[in-house]
């Protein structure tokens, strides 16, 4: 009744276990992923985590990053394209200033009445003066704006006398900067850089100078115009974006002319300036141009600034994103996996005949409902176990009964005091013919059967139990002479552990009567006993002849159920129902066995119930 009771109980097991596996909708249960085995094979912890990295946090960390390269792009194109705008900017403001200033030099190459002024070759000194004063002396200065600082006449007419605008080329020092160049130059203007070194305002100078030619019948005297740019208009318009743009202007011979205050020195190009922000805009295309240009490199702080912004906001962001979900998805996953646990620990509990109910708050949820379902179904197999138990009970009450009545019957036929007297009598006998090894059985086994009929079944000490299967060993080497041996491997600090009466002789016996009975020679039993953390662990090792895995189960089998078919092993039954009744199903009783090898036979008891 008891197997068909624990057949039962595992098909329900199994339909628990598919319960968990299907999804109630109204009164049908459909199962799902029935051929996802690779999935169900996961244990739910670990799906669990891969449901939280990849459908959480990895898209989390993907968006974010996506987000703050498309920002970081942003910044750039439009940090990038406010430079290109400031360095148009200055670069217009520039061409402007020269434009202005190559207007102004075309309009004094065509004033006739200025080359008729300075080609005319004076008498005297008195006579040029007097031209001057009246003629010469304010005929430039209209031209003067903020942009230019000064405006001067280059000729060779020595008859003139160098002052003020006009400069004679012959006199010592006086010679026209960059003539050379304009001389060689396709046009008649030319734009030049030089470093002034003589005069009051001594300095770097960007000049205009132009020929003047316009005027065939004024020839005798080569001429030429020369207006001077104001400088520090020039670094003004340059300093204009010193915040996020240091500017240089470079001429057409390559050469730096006027810098920004804070313009990256020639030896930071190696490495301290980022070339993505590096801008060249060139003034014109005109052939007084040709060749300058404005060069602008952005203050890098400014936009690593926006950037730290940027990526400080998409890291809260994912933060924030991350860790909001993160804890509302633990607690949610915590809830369903914590009792599903419980609920997987109590059914393998079930497998090992232990029915435990589930105390915890179940819930209200599908889960819930299972559980509450689970603990019905234990209650009701309790009822059902304590109805067989008692029936059970009730059988083995009666026939202990009955072998009580027939061993009561049997120790009336002999008197127990007759057989030791007979024991003494031979052993007497064997040591007065000094038959020492006969005595020495003899007095082995009248102790071994004193004690069988004065003990109690209950738990001694190890070392007594251990004691009475060495008085067996001592006959069963008796009997089989060299042929037969034994050794013990016994834990000091285990001996004085109880443990229940005659639970290791049977042990012995099996393992003489069906492992060494059939070997010829070198039989061996080894008995262990170990006190660990976990408990005690004895062991019955022999060498016999050992069985194959087929008959250790059924072997296995036979011991643990309330019968055998054949009556065998009887002494094994006994030791593991010993050990049932003592500690309640929580020893562990095992055998193993290798055909042509040997089989090992022992029990597990824990700590807790030594």
């Amino acid at each position: 009744m008891r197997s068909i009771l624990l057949r039962n109980l595992k098909r329900l097991q199994g339909s628990c276990l598919l319960y968990t596996k299907t999804t109630v909708k109204g009164d049908h249960v459909r199962t799902k992923w029935r051929n996802v085995h690779t999935v169900n094979d996961i244990p739910l912890r670990y799906k669990f985590l891969m449901i939280y990295v990849l459908s959480i946090l990895l898209p989390i960390i993907a968006i974010n990053l996506f987000f703050y390269q498309r920002i970081s792009a942003d910044i750039k194109v439009r940090e990038q394209e406010n430079l290109r705008k400031s360095i148009d900017r200055a670069t217009g403001e520039l061409v402007g200033m020269i434009d202005e200033s190559v207007a102004l030099s075309r309009m004094i190459a065509a004033d006739d009445s200025l080359y008729e002024a300075l080609d005319r070759t004076y008498q005297s000194p008195v006579e040029y003066y007097n031209e001057y004063h009246v003629f010469l002396r304010d005929k430039l200065t209209r031209y003067m704006s903020a942009n230019i600082l000064e405006v001067r006449i280059f000729t060779d007419n020595d008859t003139i006398q160098t002052g003020s605008h006009y400069i004679v080329m012959k006199d010592k020092g006086t010679t026209l900067p960059g003539i050379e160049q304009l001389n060689q130059a396709s046009g008649d203007i030319l734009v030049i850089d030089y470093e002034e070194e003589s005069g009051f305002s001594r300095g770097k100078r960007i000049s205009v100078i132009g020929k003047m030619k316009t005027f065939t019948s004024y020839a005798n005297y080569a001429k030429y115009s020369k207006i001077d740019l104001e400088v520090s208009r020039i670094y003004s318009i340059l300093n204009r974006e010193t915040n996020s743009l240091q500017l240089r202007l470079v001429d057409g011979n390559n050469r730096p002319v006027v810098s920004s205050a804070r313009f990256p020195a020639d030896d930071q190009w190696s490495g301290d300036v980022n070339t993505e922000y590096v801008l060249e805009k060139s003034l014109g295309n005109l052939a007084y141009l040709d060749g300058w240009k404005l060069i602008g490199v952005a203050d890098t702080r400014h936009v690593d600034q926006l950037l730290n912004e940027a990526r400080k906001s998409i890291l809260w962001l994912a933060v924030i994103s991350v860790i909001v979900p993160s804890v509302l998805i633990y607690f949610i996953l915590r809830s369903y996996h914590y009792r599903i646990r419980k609920l997987s620990r109590h059914m393998e509990k079930v497998r090992n005949e232990r029915f435990d109910l589930i105390e915890i708050q179940e819930g209200r949820d599908e889960i819930g409902g299972l559980i509450r379902t689970f603990n019905m179904m234990i209650s009701k197999i309790h009822s059902l176990i304590n109805d067989v138990y008692k029936l059970e009970i009730r059988h083995k009450d009666l026939e202990l009964d009955q072998v009580r009545t027939e061993l009561s019957m049997l120790q009336s036929q002999m008197n127990p005091h007759f057989l030791f007297n007979t024991l003494n009598a031979l052993l007497v006998v064997s040591t007065k013919n000094g038959y020492t090894e006969v005595s020495e059985i003899i007095k082995s086994l009248s102790l071994l059967m004193r004690q069988l009929l004065s003990r109690s079944d209950n738990l001694i000490p190890l070392q007594e139990e251990l004691q009475f299967t060495t008085l067996y060993l001592q006959i069963e080497k008796f009997r089989f002479g060299e042929l037969f041996d034994y050794t013990l491997d016994i834990d000091p600090q285990a001996a004085g552990k109880r443990i229940p009466r005659m639970s290791i002789q049977p042990l012995v016996e099996n393992a003489c009567k069906h492992g060494l009975q059939a070997r010829k020679t070198g039989r061996l039993i080894h008995i262990t006993a170990q006190l660990e953390e976990s408990g005690l662990t004895i062991g019955v090792i022999d060498n016999g002849i050992g069985m194959e895995q087929d008959r250790l189960r059924q072997l296995i089998q036979d011991v643990r159920s309330d019968q055998t078919k054949d009556g065998s092993h009887v002494g094994i039954r006994n030791v593991y129902r010993r050990l049932e009744l003592f500690y309640e199903g929580a020893a562990t009783f095992t055998i193993r066995s290798e055909k042509g090898i040997g089989t090992e036979a022992g029990f597990h008891i824990p700590a807790d119930r030594l």
